[in-house]
């Protein structure tokens, strides 16, 4: 049985909203996890009083890494692992226990790399992060992002294949639905590495829109392949948005009646 979540706003964790997402049947939500890095101490009790009294349990964290951090600046290895470190312990002191590795920015191999040195700095960069994760409980999950956000690591099967070279526990894999739709990926990649899932993210294309915007059609096909391939994790909404609220409980709706 799936559980369904939503990507919270960026800004402050609001406890009045969290509880009104509770009340449409949301069962988690999901912030950002670059700002915890941030926070002062006094500001990150604050987030936890915040998260305790919200009503709403925080299961789950993306954006792992700002934009200034680069995965391929050797001047910023320190820095780097400082935020990794700081961010999963952070994040699992929020019951945090899966924190999406996206970074499109970050994780971008630059021009004059090749390609297969690109892919074992990154293999290298989520070896490191297992370490922190073995320390915290947290699942870091590999999310594909489509070839006009990033250079690599674009489909889910090749996020897979990264993951099954690792052959790290605390390591896996997110299938999102819009960028499955971006990279034309087929259902079938879904119950082909069904053993690597852990999270999944959706927003109905092209316009990554809210679930069910225009019927609803892609990601009603999108959640039958899930339920085929066994999957019955989080499924976490991430869509852009006009009147949040609104549009969360017409997407959680969708979910419950096609998913």
């Amino acid at each position: 049985m799936f559980s369904f979540g939503c990507c919270l706003p960026g800004g402050p964790f609001d406890a009045g909203q969290a509880h009104r997402l509770a009340a449409m049947g949301f069962a988690y939500g999901e912030i950002a996890a670059a700002p915890l890095a941030a926070m002062t101490n006094e500001e990150f009790a604050a987030l936890r009083r915040e998260q305790q009294v919200g009503g709403l349990p925080i299961q789950a964290a993306n954006c792992f890494l700002p934009g200034e951090l680069s995965l391929f600046a050797p001047d910023q290895k320190e820095k780097l692992r400082g935020h990794v470190e700081r961010v999963l312990h952070r994040a699992a002191d929020l019951g945090i226990d899966t924190v999406v590795f996206g970074s499109g920015g970050a994780r971008r191999i630059p021009k004059d790399t090749p390609r297969e040195v690109g892919e074992d700095v990154i293999a290298d960069f989520l070896t490191l992060c297992s370490r922190f994760c073995a320390q915290t409980g947290v699942t870091l999950v590999i999310e594909p992002l489509n070839k006009t956000e990033c250079n690599v690591l674009n489909t889910v099967e090749e996020a897979a294949r990264l993951a099954r070279r690792l052959d790290l526990p605390q390591i896996r894999v997110l299938a999102d639905a819009y960028h499955v739709f971006c990279e034309q990926e087929d259902f079938s990649v879904l119950s082909r590495e069904r053993e690597w899932l852990a999270h999944i993210h959706v927003a109905e294309p092209p316009g990554r829109m809210v679930p069910g915007a225009d019927g609803g059609a892609y990601l009603a096909c999108f959640g039958k392949a899930l339920r085929e391939a066994g999957y019955d994790g989080r499924v976490s909404i991430e869509c852009r948005w006009e009147h949040f609220e609104a549009e969360m409980e017409q997407g959680l709706h969708f979910l419950k009646k096609s998913f």
